[in-house]
């Protein structure tokens, strides 16, 4: 919201001193453009350029800040499920700053979109644990919430973040064929934390319960990202709405994504390819 001041300084006619022929001195009326009122009531509109570049930007950077870390990591022994916690504290340091610095109140619903989305995520993870026996996070240690680390809601709100608003800008610059490249996208990049992880010391994936391994990440991995990052990019579009509940069951909805992505995955290349 915009302050009163703010407002009425933007609206109020401005007095000046001006000389008009022989007349004297008179008092002129004049009013401020509209487009210096429009320019003001923007600043804070979520749709508005210069806040679309800078939160594009803010939400570039934890992708890249990710990418840095776990790559530096592997050269840290000592990397368990600490590391992890600290990386996604650093995200949303990140993020939630920006949101309140910025005001920015579509960045805040992404936000609660991930929150959710990471919470009931859990059930997915248990699935991938217990059903397939493919996943396994003993390697990292620490405290567990259900059959995951307790951080790792965090580490799908700041994914659910990433995908979500990077997949919406390309699939309203470049439509369909946006969605492809942050599918794509998602298949390279998630993965790529999924084999990070390994040697990090986060979780690894069972050799002998996994039919199709690229190095040590199961190909249903690869198949069922692709999926998830485009799901995120369609569910991010309704975020544009001004609703807080829209953002909650939007999560939701990505959650049950999240699971029938990997469930039709591990379907496709581990039961149904032989």
């Amino acid at each position: 919201m915009i302050s009163h001041e703010v407002l009425w300084s933007a609206m109020r006619p401005r007095i000046a001193l001006t000389n008009v022929g022989h007349t004297g001195p008179i008092f002129a009326l004049t009013i401020s453009r509209a487009a210096r009122y429009s320019g003001i009531v923007s600043l804070k509109n979520p749709n508005d350029r210069g806040l679309e570049r800078e939160r594009l930007l803010v939400v570039i950077a934890t992708v890249l800040i990710n990418v840095i870390a776990v790559s530096l990591l592997t050269f840290a022994p000592w990397s368990d499920w600490r590391t992890g916690a600290a990386l996604n504290v650093v995200d949303n340091c990140l993020l939630i700053g920006f949101t309140v610095v910025r005001r920015d109140t579509l960045l805040a619903r992404f936000l609660v979109f991930g929150v959710v989305v990471g919470l009931t995520e859990l059930a997915a993870d248990a699935w991938l644990v217990d059903y397939t026996r493919t996943l396994d996070y003993s390697i990292g240690g620490g405290p567990m919430i259900w059959r995951s680390p307790l951080w790792m809601p965090l580490a799908w709100e700041v994914v659910a973040v990433q995908f979500g608003y990077i997949g919406l800008r390309l699939w309203e610059r470049f439509g369909n064929a946006g969605l492809l490249m942050i599918g794509l996208l998602g298949a390279i990049n998630i993965p790529f934390y999924e084999e990070m992880a390994r040697r990090i010391h986060w979780w690894q994936y069972s050799l002998e319960s996994v039919r199709g391994m690229i190095w040590f990440m199961p190909w249903y991995i690869i198949l069922g990202e692709f999926g998830i990052a485009v799901v995120l990019a369609l569910l991010a579009r309704i975020l544009r709405r001004d609703s807080w509940l829209a953002a909650v069951v939007c999560g939701v909805a990505g959650r049950a994504s999240i699971f029938v992505c990997y469930a039709a995955a591990f379907l496709i290349t581990d039961r149904l390819i032989r």
